[in-house]
């Protein structure tokens, strides 16, 4: 058979607005999530935690045999979470993408805002993870830590996308808006 993966969720209505526009992640009735829901059949799911798990079609993904299971699983939790935001709001060559905190998601992040063409910044609280961030495709990286960092870049992106779970003065990043910028939360404290 084939080699599959499966994302956050494995069913939904199919048929509310949300579902037929494609974006079933916001189902009215409620996404059948892959873990902690409630499954058609009335079971709960556990996703990764199951030996086997049914899946509706339409939500499985093939992989292809030259992708190596282990590199293609993160691309179906943190890949998709920051693709989702990134594809979303159609980042691309032109479009100044910033992302807060270069961790399990941050780093996802940068390599698909780069892949996608955007002029990617790293935004962290200090210099450690630099050479990182830049390895894997940012253009510049900033320390928040520096106050300097907040009046240099004011006005400064297009997309803002917060991937860190710390409680942050989201005040002084919405200043770093260009006019008609958006602020994206995903590590949410």
């Amino acid at each position: 058979g084939d080699r599959v993966g499966v994302g956050c969720f494995v069913d939904s209505c199919r048929e509310c607005n949300s579902c037929t526009r494609g974006i079933e992640q916001y189902c009215k009735p409620g996404a059948n999530f892959t873990y902690n829901s409630i499954g058609k059949d009335g079971q709960p799911t556990q996703g990764g935690y199951s030996e086997a798990i049914v899946v509706d079609e339409n939500y499985v993904l093939r992989i292809p045999d030259v992708l190596p299971l282990d590199v293609a699983a993160p691309l179906l939790c943190a890949g998709i979470t920051l693709y989702s935001p990134l594809r979303h709001w159609n980042a691309g060559a032109n479009t100044r993408v910033a992302i807060i905190g270069l961790g399990g998601l941050g780093h996802m992040g940068v390599k698909l805002g780069a892949a996608m063409g955007a002029d990617v910044t790293v935004l962290s609280q200090s210099l450690k993870k630099m050479e990182d961030g830049l390895r894997l495709g940012a253009k510049s990286y900033y320390a928040t830590a520096d106050p300097d960092t907040f009046r240099k870049l004011r006005g400064g992106f297009d997309l803002i996308l917060n991937t860190v779970s710390a409680n942050l003065d989201l005040g002084q990043y919405l200043n770093l808006l260009d006019v008609d910028g958006t602020l994206v939360e995903l590590g949410i404290p």
